[in-house]
């Protein structure tokens, strides 16, 4: 009998081996091919394991052996390391962090649950913002009062209704839509299509994306880092031409005078106009005018995308694009303007009434311990330099001194930017707990590691991106080898501080799941819709929401009243300082993969690699000049660290930019990542003051073809030295 499976990149049915998608998955996609080797990998985890040095103090983590223990032996240990911390530290000895995409569901969420247990167990260290839009999520509300990037978008039928022209800027949404925080139903898919049939697209990408090409759209191929650039030199060009909204500037913006004075060079004699971008970015004049003259002259709208915002002064480059739309005057029209959030994949806002399952700190209440913050970018830094101080808009914080980590999927050396630098950070914890399906890079450097269920081996309920389907998350086999549920291992440690409680009300996983579901049917009934019986639910794996009311047509800032053109009283100034800018040659460029979830899936059957390798992608002109061919393998490197990569040579990316998409695994060969994973080159620095954010895109690097012989083959996904206990 098939068994339906709900994952972050879909629902499929598993049977006798074989996947086969969900009905209303309304574009499946290849990624869910994974899951058959995903659910018995040879690199799972099979019992609870404590690191050997660690038994008598050892900090060296690196390639040491572990030793399988018991459960029971695991959550005493646990519990006594952390009663231990507690009592002689207090809670800001405890970093409780965890991978924001690890698991599914409502009630079984490592993250959620890491950080409601630290919270039941009297509070611990957290992350200000987030890595995927960490500088805007700080910056936006300075101008919109607002944070923008996770709030209701306009309606992608409002913008196939109204606009002609749309801009893809830095955003590639055929491939970060396969992916979402609920169950993909991938219900964006259509509308892009749609977009792309009838409206003109155009993309502002460094390399013509997959969803460019699936668009059929043109691109504009800027030098990487140059975006602020561009939209700075299109105000300008606005402005000094008189085809700017003067109305929409006096209305409804703030600051604009003072960005006018840069623009025009009376700040610091720089007159920014388009010979003076062209210059930068490598996009003539007549390409920026015509650009510039589309936007205001038709009905348009710019979509931006994530990735502009993870570079050095990211904050700035939304605010000139910002600056940019409020001069075309297309913002609060119906479906027209700016946005935000509907180029990084499915955001679960819903075209009918439906309603949203509460996850467990909604049902049970949310419980809140003595917290303490840092920006999220900023672990390396929290952990070396403990009690120095950092910012986040703009105000003062004193670092933490940490000396335990818990964490629930947490993928450290492909989230963190410059991997050797966190080599040396995690080296200075007393004790790194990881609850994981995988022995990770990260697993493999932690003290105390258990073997996590994954999806098909536990209870949870999960809802669909477009809120219609309710999935049951059940068990369709029995957990791999000795694995427990993120839900059942945090409740556990909460047995040994005597809070298991106040934790769950010692409900189980199932207990909950009825819960939430009950919940939700009550609602609905309120509206006069009726939903199956829980057990009929739990049967058939899902609950088809029907009867459902279509909601209003949505437009954000339809009714606008000011944008600030400032954020905390800086304007959008062009520059670049990274430490690495004039040593080396080529920017890296590292994106989302259209084969993986971040670093999840990477262990699975499905690898575009080259000689088993990561591929690295250059210009065929840039290959030439380096004397290297597809197939070969390069040596990637900068200060910060090298990495190897398998050569693909293609003809439309910048040729001063390089890609690797992220999310490799961390395999150290002596100074050297075998395995490509970028956050070996990534830079630490911080974006901006404002946000102090990740700043991954800006990132300067050369390559040369590997003359030496690999002294290892690549081992990453294989289990470390493991101690057996006795039968």
């Amino acid at each position: 009998m098939k068994k339906l499976i709900a994952s972050r990149v879909g629902a499929f049915y598993y049977e006798n081996d074989k996947i086969t998608p969900f009905e209303y998955d309304e574009a499946p996609t290849e990624l869910i091919q994974n899951y058959k080797s995903r659910i018995n990998h040879s690199s799972r985890i099979k019992n609870p394991c404590v690191r050997k040095g660690f038994l008598n103090g050892d900090k060296n983590r690196f390639d040491d052996e572990y030793i399988e223990i018991s459960w029971d032996e695991a959550f005493d240990l646990i519990a006594k390391n952390l009663k231990h911390y507690y009592e002689k530290y207090g809670s800001s000895s405890i970093y409780a962090e965890s991978y924001e995409w690890g698991g599914v569901g409502k009630i079984g969420w490592g993250r959620m649950l890491i950080h409601r247990l630290i919270n039941t167990l009297g509070g611990g260290v957290f992350e200000l913002g987030d890595y995927s839009t960490g500088s805007a999520i700080a910056a936006m509300p300075y101008v919109f009062d607002t944070s923008v990037v996770y709030e209701k978008p306009t309606d992608f039928k409002e913008i196939i209704k109204n606009a002609e022209v749309v801009v893809f800027w830095g955003a590639n949404p055929f491939v970060t839509s396969k992916i979402a925080h609920d169950i993909p139903m991938h219900e964006h898919e259509k509308y892009l299509k749609e977009i792309a049939k009838s409206k003109e697209v155009i993309f502002i990408d460094v390399r013509v994306n997959e969803s460019a090409k699936a668009m059929n759209a043109k691109t504009l191929i800027p030098n990487s880092n140059s975006d602020m650039a561009m939209a700075i030199a299109m105000c300008n060009y606005l402005y000094v031409n008189n085809l700017y909204d003067k109305e929409f500037i006096a209305n409804h913006t703030t600051g604009f005078d003072e960005f006018k004075d840069y623009f025009l060079g009376k700040i610091d004699g720089i007159n920014k106009d388009l010979a003076w971008a062209s210059d930068i970015c490598g996009i003539s004049e007549v390409e920026l005018k015509n650009l510039a003259l589309k936007l205001k002259n038709n009905p348009s709208n710019i979509l931006l995308g994530r990735s502009i915002q993870r570079q050095l002064n990211g904050e700035f480059n939304y605010l000139a694009i910002i600056c940019l739309a409020c001069m075309c005057g297309h913002i609060s029209k119906d479906g027209l303007g700016i946005e935000f959030n509907l180029s990084s994949g499915c955001k679960g806002e819903s075209a009918k009434n439906t309603e949203s399952l509460k996850n467990i700190n909604s049902l049970l209440g949310e419980i809140k311990g003595q917290n303490h913050y840092i920006p999220s970018s900023r672990l390396n830094e929290c952990l070396l330099k403990p009690n120095s101080t950092t910012t986040y808009k703009d105000e003062l914080i004193k670092y933490p001194d940490i000396k335990l980590m818990i964490n629930a999927c947490g993928a450290y050396f492909t989230h963190q930017p410059d991997s050797n630098e966190s080599l040396k950070a995690l080296n200075k914890l007393d004790c790194i707990i990881t609850l994981e399906p995988f022995w990770t890079s990260l697993a493999k450097f932690s003290d105390i590691v258990l073997p996590v269920a994954i999806e098909g081996e536990r209870y949870d309920i999960e809802q669909s991106t477009n809120k219609e389907i309710l999935f049951a998350l059940k068990p369709i086999k029995e957990p791999f080898y000795n694995a427990l549920s993120d839900f059942t291992i945090c409740k556990e440690i909460a047995k040994r501080f005597n809070k298991s409680y106040e934790f769950c009300k010692d409900l189980d996983e199932l207990e909950l799941v009825k819960m939430a579901y009950l919940d939700i049917v009550k609602r609905y009934e309120a509206k006069g819709i009726y939903l199956s019986t829980f057990h009929e639910f739990l049967e058939r794996g899902y609950e088809k929401v029907q009867g459902l009311s279509e909601l209003e047509p949505y437009t954000r800032f339809k009714n606008i009243s000011k944008i600030n053109l400032t954020i905390k009283g800086k304007i959008a100034k062009y520059e670049i300082k990274d430490e690495l800018a004039s040593k080396y040659p080529l920017f890296l460029t590292s994106a989302h993969s259209p084969y993986r979830l971040h670093s999840q899936l990477h262990n699975s059957d499905i690898r575009d690699s080259e000689n088993n390798l990561e591929p690295v992608y250059l210009h065929t002109n840039l290959a030439k000049q380096k004397g290297i061919k597809t197939g070969d393998i390069v040596r990637v490197f900068n200060d910060r660290g090298e990495l190897l990569a398998g050569t693909r040579v293609i003809d439309d990316i910048n040729p001063k930019s390089i890609l690797i998409f992220q999310g490799a695994w961390w395999d150290k060969c002596d100074n050297m990542c075998i395995n490509g994973n970028v956050n070996v080159l990534t830079s630490a620095n911080p974006s901006s003051s404002v946000s102090n954010s990740n700043t991954a895109h800006t990132c300067k690097v050369d390559l040369e073809k590997f003359q030496g012989n690999l002294k290892q083959e690549i081992r990453v996904f294989k289990e470390p030295k493991i101690i057996k206990k006795p039968l």
